[in-house]
């Protein structure tokens, strides 16, 4: 049992991740409450117009609750009742909330979102020292239920290890995993060994670039790795068994402000990938995208259908009321020709004065109704037209949860390419080096030729056309001269301006 929560804004993109169905197998609005609105995207702009007549930015409190399926199965209730105690913790009982289960890879978990904008008295429910407070609920709960806590959150008096606490990803690093898909664990091994494998600082940059790692100078940090993705890294929290004095030792001749700035690595290495990029997305996007334009007009046709059948709703309720209204004039215009008088009395209302007074007050009764029935009309328009307009912002929510999905199919695209390469097997190690050796004795024959056609007094390429004749001595010399500065060359760190000259 592992609950993370934070005070957040952004209720639009927040609403717009949590509808993902591309990183999710399963997505269930479970519960939403204290809202109008019966999606999210609406709910969260609820609650954003309500946090305006405060000064809380962050008027959102997000908790995901994370279980462990191999020690107990868990069901809705049991999340119902973790959550329940989480807002007699926090201070949010009777708050706006919403309840989302989210199935990937299997896996099962629940985020939930409460408002924290209390209405009555206009004001944020403060919610500090949060953490403490969710591990105490979730100890508690443990307990009851004999569920085994993580060794972090068994003990709160317990000082984290710093060793331990590198090898823990925090939120920043698991997105960063979703994108690159390179675990810490992977990323960790592999800047290890490149550690572990040299003893200078041009061995250790050689190393990592032959890993997939450049070595850049970061905006805060000293050191940066930045990996295949071009995901920017911390370096001495990802080599075991040396301290942050160690790495600034041995790369002395090498000192942060002579790097290259990470974001000029993360230039280099995106520009590198953006052929395989095209060449994949060809082929691999294209199928992808097309399974999302199927899912997106599944999910819209949805929509559509509703929309279709609001608007004949509409027609229906104009026309009844447009009914209504002209069948009560009808009714009331017989009754009045039925009551009026005639022959004597008819006479005599005309001299007395009475029939004018009658139909003055006609009139005026016709001119109430009259404006009664516009009213109607005018209110039924209103409640139209925002059922209208309510329908056009889940058309806009809809069209921000499909954009989310189309780039998280891009990403996932990507983190296929940048992925770390698998061993290579045998039978196709052995045939790389049958083909490699053939181009070898391809490459010695083709020299062997070339020193044969320069002994004659006219030289020609393997096209027969003739060619500059061989320089004398001292070009010879001046060849070997360069020959030894292209030596030296090769032994300094390899890469566009990564490490110096």
């Amino acid at each position: 049992m592992i609950p993370k929560g934070n005070r957040r804004g952004g209720g639009q993109q927040l609403a717009t991740h949590l509808l993902n169905a591309h990183d999710n197998e399963l997505v269930q609005v479970h519960e939403l409450r204290g809202a109008i609105a019966n999606d999210l995207h609406g709910a969260f702009s609820e609650w954003a117009a309500a946090s305006t007549a405060t000064k809380c930015k962050k008027y959102l409190y997000s908790l995901s609750i994370n279980h462990d399926h191999r020690q107990m199965n868990f069901d809705k209730a049991h999340y119902i009742d973790f959550i329940e105690r989480t807002e007699r913790a926090l201070g949010l009982i009777d708050q706006p909330r919403a309840i989302v289960f989210h199935s990937k890879d299997g896996r099962e978990h629940c985020h939930v979102v409460w408002s924290r904008i209390d209405t009555d008295k206009c004001r944020a429910i403060e919610q500090s020292f949060d953490r403490p407070k969710l591990h105490d609920v979730a100890r508690e709960f443990a307990h009851e239920y004999g569920i085994q806590l993580p060794a972090g959150m068994r003990d709160k008096t317990k000082a984290k290890d710093y060793e331990a606490r590198k090898r823990q990803s925090n939120h920043a690093e698991k997105q960063q995993q979703e994108r690159s898909g390179i675990t810490k664990e992977e990323r960790r091994r592999d800047v290890t060994a490149a550690w572990n494998a040299s003893t200078t600082a041009e061995e250790f940059i050689r190393a990592l670039e032959q890993a997939g790692y450049l070595l850049a100078q970061g905006d805060k940090r000293g050191y940066v790795v930045v990996d295949r993705a071009g995901e920017i890294h911390s370096l001495s929290r990802h080599i075991d068994g040396a301290t942050g004095k160690q790495v600034t030792a041995r790369l002395a001749t090498f000192p942060p402000e002579k790097l290259p700035h990470c974001s000029k690595a993360q230039e280099f290495i995106r520009e590198r990938q953006r052929i395989p990029l095209r060449e994949h997305f060809k082929q691999a996007a294209t199928l992808k995208r097309a399974e999302l334009e199927t899912a997106h007009s599944a999910r819209r046709a949805v929509l559509d259908r509703k929309k279709s059948e609001l608007e004949k709703q509409h027609r229906a309720e104009r026309a009844a009321l447009l009914s209504l209204q002209r069948d009560r004039n009808r009714a009331l215009a017989r009754e009045r020709r039925s009551a009026e008088p005639d022959g004597l009395a008819a006479f005599l209302g005309r001299i007395t004065g009475i029939e004018r007074i009658r139909k003055k007050r006609q009139k005026e009764a016709d001119a109430q109704r009259i404006k009664a029935q516009r009213l109607s009309i005018k209110e039924l328009a209103g409640r139209h037209a925002g059922e209208l307009k309510d329908i056009a912002r889940q058309y806009r929510a809809l069209a921000r949860v499909e954009k989310r999905e189309i780039r998280s199919m891009e990403t996932a695209v990507r983190r296929e390419i940048v992925a770390p390469t698998r061993p290579i097997p045998a039978k196709d190690r052995e045939r790389e080096q049958q083909r490699k050796a053939q181009l070898f004795r391809e490459n010695a024959a083709d020299i062997t030729d070339e020193k044969e056609r320069k002994r004659g007094k006219i030289i020609t390429d393997k096209f027969g056309n003739a060619v500059k004749p061989p320089r004398d001595d001292n070009d010879r010399t001046n060849d070997n001269d360069e020959s030894k500065d292209r030596t030296k060359d090769r032994d300094r760190p390899k890469g566009p301006d990564f490490g110096p000259r």
